[in-house]
């Protein structure tokens, strides 16, 4: 870190403070009193309330920002960490947060990074479920099974996915197509639909729209609030 600063400070390497701010999304969860809320650091650029915003494959428009004492500011400078309100739906920790022009960009760049997101999912239309899972594996039919995992925060899915890799045997292979802090909403059925997946949420809850979709979709829907739980149905389910 001092050789980095002492090269900074001797070719005057600086952030430009005038741009649209750029950040990484350190942390996020859903706050019951405040939405989704963001943690993140300011790389370049200054982050400022009322600027339209993009993360990752959500949207919104700056609330407010907090800074380390959760005293509300106006704005955030480069190298400045601070929380930010005002997004739709939980971001996950690695997204780049970008401020943008105006909502119209906003809402262009999430619907492509979703549908791009919705292809990736492959091209199996069909629906798991746990329970027919080991019929499959029995057939021979089944070589993996995907989930989309959402929890309640970011820090959660680390030791879940570390988990869940533990339980791949030789015949199925576990594939997380997605995992995200907040609740599980349609966008997470949709895809879950249009890859043969297995939704999962742990310490989460599902929205009333997403529920009605997993009735349409027939998608399966699992909800959990011990982890052993979780890892001993997917566990039961690979080993019949």
């Amino acid at each position: 870190m001092e050789v980095i600063l002492l090269v900074a400070d001797l070719q005057e390497l600086r952030a430009n403070p005038k741009r649209r701010a750029v950040g990484t999304v350190i942390e996020a969860q859903l706050d019951k009193g405040r939405g989704p809320v963001a943690t993140v650091v300011v790389q370049t650029g200054t982050l400022r309330v009322g600027d339209p915003i993009v993360a990752g494959a959500t949207m919104g428009k700056v609330k407010a920002l907090e800074n380390a004492a959760g005293k509300r500011v106006p704005k955030a400078a480069p190298a400045s960490a601070v929380v930010v309100l005002g997004l739709s739906d939980v971001p996950e920790a690695g997204d780049i947060l970008r401020a943008v022009s105006d909502e119209k960009e906003a809402r262009t760049i999430v619907e492509a990074r979703r549908a791009a997101a919705t292809a990736r999912g492959g091209e199996q239309t069909g629906r798991a479920t746990l329970e027919d899972l080991y019929r499959q594996i029995q057939a021979g039919q089944a070589k993996e099974l995907r989930i989309i995992l959402k929890a309640d925060v970011s820090g959660s899915l680390g030791a879940i996915t570390h988990a869940l890799d533990q339980l791949a045997t030789d015949e199925v292979k576990l594939n997380v197509l997605h995992e995200g802090a907040g609740e599980i909403t349609d966008n997470d059925i949709l895809l879950a639909s249009a890859s043969n997946a297995i939704v999962v949420g742990f310490n989460t809850k599902i929205t009333d729209t997403a529920r009605r979709a997993a009735e349409t979709e027939k998608v399966d829907v699992r909800m959990y609030d011990i982890i052993y739980q979780l890892t001993d149905d997917i566990e039961k389910a690979l080993s019949g």
